[in-house]
């Protein structure tokens, strides 16, 4: 069966997206800020949450069941992640609805606009004094030092595996129509990158950036190594593996490549 409402339906986003940046780019980057943000706070309770449950069994499950609030805020707010962008914006221009040089602008502005909410999301918890409050062996400090002290080849492979999962998880919320669906269906299946410690840059962001107004223990040169490969393996994850493939195998109507209908 060919699923192709969901490819129109993704295309339309893709187009979206790309229109409102054009002709609105304020309140486009406004709304990449928000989903840094939103994502980021959702981070370091996730740390907090492996911190407190590091000796129950479960911790880690419950911590990394947790995650997938940041994606279901971000996708129920209709702001903009980097990440779930990679599959968009690759099925639009695909497609020819978008370009190629729309699209790779629109994923720098949007990284940038996460990274931007990183930070202000790692002041504040700074300026509540709760970075400064936890302890220099806590899991938000011991966590970022082990990705930020793995090879390129690791970190680029994590990081499509990553974003495969997040975009999948996108796909999948995109085909039910009740809101309670797509929640436990983001939840669930954002659960398993969590779970298997892969690489998502722009969660990553928000790490390194509340480390290094913290207590340290990474240096700039090394968050920027991981974040590098981490937007590469993120970007091939949810273009190639999830993008393009899902518009291969649902074709347009009029589309007479063999063994598509």
């Amino acid at each position: 069966m060919i699923d192709r409402p969901i490819i129109e339906k993704s295309i339309a986003t893709g187009e979206r997206k790309s229109h409102l940046l054009k002709t609105d780019p304020g309140r486009y980057i406004m709304r990449a800020v928000l989903a840094g943000m939103y994502l980021s706070i959702v981070v370091f309770t996730y740390w907090a949450l492996q911190e407190g449950l590091h000796d129950s069994p479960f911790g880690k499950v419950i911590a990394s069941a947790f995650f997938g609030v940041g994606l279901t805020m971000i996708v129920l707010s209709n702001t903009e992640l980097f990440t779930s962008n990679n599959m968009y914006m690759a099925v639009s221009s695909a497609e020819g609805r978008t370009s190629w040089t729309a699209t790779l602008k629109l994923w720098t502005v949007c990284w940038l606009g996460n990274f931007a909410g990183a930070i202000i999301v790692a002041l504040l918890l700074l300026g509540a004094g709760t970075l400064t409050s936890i302890a220099p062996d806590h899991a938000l400090y011991t966590g970022a030092e082990h990705k930020v002290h793995q090879g390129a080849l690791a970190i680029f492979v994590k990081g499509v595996l990553a974003n495969w999962i997040v975009c999948l998880a996108v796909r999948l919320a995109m085909a039910v129509k009740e809101d309670i669906a797509k929640v436990a269906v983001l939840i669930c299946v954002v659960f398993i990158f969590l779970y298997l410690g892969f690489e998502h840059s722009i969660a990553n962001m928000g790490t390194f950036s509340m480390v290094m107004l913290g207590h340290g223990g990474i240096t700039f040169g090394e968050a920027a190594f991981n974040l590098l490969f981490a937007t590469l393996g993120n970007i091939a994850g949810g273009a190639l593996l999830v993008g393009l493939p899902v518009r291969y195998i649902n074709p347009r109507p009029d589309d007479d490549t063999p063994g598509l209908h």
